[in-house]
């Protein structure tokens, strides 16, 4: 997956899209669209997820 890549993802049963805006060996700094209140709060709507929980997403 590159820089750009749209993806999603599940997180605390929970859906959500993003973008990636970094990459690392095994996992993937993404940009969420429309995070949880709790997600804002802990993580600014950015979060590392392992490469393994998030799909891309055709354009």
């Amino acid at each position: 997956m590159e820089a750009q890549t749209k993806v999603i993802f599940k997180w605390n049963n929970y859906t959500y899209f993003g973008i990636i805006e970094r990459e690392y060996e095994n996992s993937v700094l993404v940009q969420v669209n429309e995070p949880s209140a709790e997600m804002m709060e802990k993580y600014n709507g950015r979060m590392v997820i392992s490469k393994k929980i998030c799909e891309s997403v055709n354009q």
